[in-house]
């Protein structure tokens, strides 16, 4: 018994295209609203859209599902056939994955409590107050790092650094121009308790990241419909029907 069904499980897998079986990739998705969430059960946001559109025209059926970032960003260096998204393009990340985008840009800005004197129009201003608060190996955590803060307030989440800076017991969080008020908002915080300051540190783009192990043909298949996605106006649509909500 036990052989017929094994040589039935191998007749099945060996009559299943090949394409089918190489397309199948763990795909991790992080949650940052307006970029990727999860409402009702169901994933959301620019990010998936954009990755669905994708798969529709490669014809990719992986499936895709919410992901602690810490946990994400480690398994998809460490096991096979793997994606993480939205997650930002940095140099220090540049050699652990293998790329597919952009699928999204703004730029970043320092940002204080509204009732805040504090005034940052330089880095060297924002390296001076008491306390930033940074995610820990976040792209606010490994950018800043990076470039030689050594005042940074290192938590589990976007939203505890959000609570933090709503509480005063940090001074700053670095926030993206066009996403901050979804982040902060989801959070269950009013926007309008922020205010952006005068210092603009970087301009970021979210990509999507394969493992290294993930054949070159297939990078080469999702950017080209990536950039497919882009030219017919698809790409646009999802932005529009995202950040007008």
């Amino acid at each position: 018994m036990y052989k017929k069904l094994l040589l039935l499980t191998l007749f099945v897998v060996l009559a299943m295209p090949m394409q089918a079986i190489a397309a199948q990739l763990e795909m991790l998705v992080i949650s940052y609203p307006p970029l990727a969430w999860e409402e009702n059960g169901k994933l959301t946001g620019v990010a998936p859209e954009v990755v669905e559109a994708i798969q529709a025209r490669i014809n990719d059926t992986s499936s895709k599902a919410i992901t602690p970032w810490l946990r994400g960003y480690e398994q998809a260096q460490n096991m096979p056939r793997q994606a993480i998204f939205p997650i930002v393009r940095i140099p220090k990340r540049e050699k652990l994955f293998k790329w597919v985008g952009p699928i999204f840009g703004e730029g970043d800005y320092f940002f204080k409590h509204k009732d805040s004197a504090i005034v940052v129009n330089t880095i060297d201003d924002a390296k001076k107050v008491k306390r930033i608060a940074v995610r820990k190996e976040g792209y606010t955590h490994q950018t800043l790092k990076a470039k030689g803060f050594t005042n940074l307030d290192v938590g589990p989440s976007y939203d505890a650094s959000y609570k933090k800076l709503a509480e005063d017991r940090v001074d700053l969080v670095l926030l993206g121009e066009r996403t901050y008020y979804y982040m902060v908002k989801s959070a269950g915080l009013d926007p309008n308790l922020f205010e952006r300051t005068g210092y603009k540190l970087a301009d970021s783009s979210a990509w999507i990241a394969f493992s290294k192990d993930v054949p070159d043909a297939t990078i080469e298949a999702w950017q080209k419909a990536l950039d497919a996605i882009k030219a017919d106006g698809t790409f646009d649509k999802i932005m529009k029907h995202n950040f007008s909500r």
